[in-house]
């Protein structure tokens, strides 16, 4: 069987993550991104400027089977996103000239949703339009869909698994939320969005929306969250005094209905089994390591 080729664009954690599910006798694996190095052996690296669109007519060279893009603000005013977003997918979709790819996926985010107050959201939710960060990345979106008629949007929550992460390292650090307006977060671990498209491209998944939340099954409290992880790290939880609403920042809860409905079965479907795993690699690599404190 002839080999396929996946094009990722903005090659990183995600983009190493998914090709190592990728059997190498089944795929070719090109990482672009901006500096041709640090990626893994058997995934081959291509230089690409997402600024400047003629790099990207690589693209149209490679023809692509499939296509991952994974994109980040060149800073992050209104204009970096512009530039880090739109006319990132802009320069791409230019750069496939004619070829059409059989499947192509764009991991967005869930902060594109309106909603503030904690309420429940999906797909056909209000998106933030008036918000010029937010805008950008719809204007991705809404490139990627158009000019690809195989491509799924994947909105993900808050991406954990690499390491730490800010959440645990906050709460080691005794940095707790305060203890009322209760703020709800949503998470995915990176190893279920890389598994996700590796049972996409694999043909495992009914892929029939075009659009789609990738979130687990427990959009709890932080104040929850927090407080299992300081048991778990021997921790007391002294949350702060609590806040008023006014000063509690903008959250919901996304619900994941179409990731459900795509037939695939989350690795870590809650906080407490995705960090659960984070806690013992971590708590293992203290131990090995000199000067490395929990606390």
């Amino acid at each position: 069987m002839q080999r396929k080729t996946i094009a990722i664009v903005g090659f990183g954690d995600l983009g190493e993550r998914l090709t190592g599910l990728l059997p190498p006798s089944n795929w070719r694996c090109v990482g672009l991104r901006r500096s041709a190095n640090a990626v893994p052996p058997g995934v081959e690296s291509v230089a690409v400027d997402l600024r400047d669109a003629d790099s990207l007519r690589v693209l149209e060279r490679l023809q692509p089977d499939a296509l991952v893009i994974a994109l980040s603000p060149a800073d992050r005013s209104p204009a970096g996103y512009h530039e880090g977003f739109a006319e990132a997918m802009t320069g791409i979709v230019a750069g496939l000239g004619k070829h059409r790819v059989r499947h192509a996926f764009f991991i967005s985010s869930t902060r594109v949703y309106s909603e503030a107050s904690g309420d429940w959201v999906d797909e056909s939710s209000a998106t933030a339009d008036q918000n010029s960060h937010v805008m950008a990345i719809l204007l991705a979106e809404q490139s990627f869909l158009k000019a690809i008629d195989t491509g799924v949007v994947l909105r993900a929550g808050g991406l954990y698994g690499h390491g730490p992460g800010p959440l645990l390292k906050r709460v080691a650090a005794g940095n707790l939320s305060p203890a009322e307006p209760l703020r709800y977060g949503n998470r995915i671990h990176r190893d279920d969005v890389a598994a996700f498209m590796a049972a996409g491209l694999a043909g495992k998944l009914t892929l029939d929306d075009r659009i789609i939340n990738l979130v687990d099954d427990a959009p709890v409290a932080l104040q929850e969250m927090e407080a299992w992880l300081c048991t778990q790290l021997g921790l007391p939880y002294a949350p702060v005094t609590p806040a008023t609403a006014a000063d509690t920042p903008a959250h919901k809860r996304i619900g994941n209905a179409r990731l459900h409905a795509t037939g695939y079965t989350l690795q870590y479907p809650d906080y407490q089994a995705g960090y659960g795993a984070v806690l013992h690699r971590w708590i293992a690599h203290s131990e090995r390591e000199d000067g490395l404190d929990l606390h």
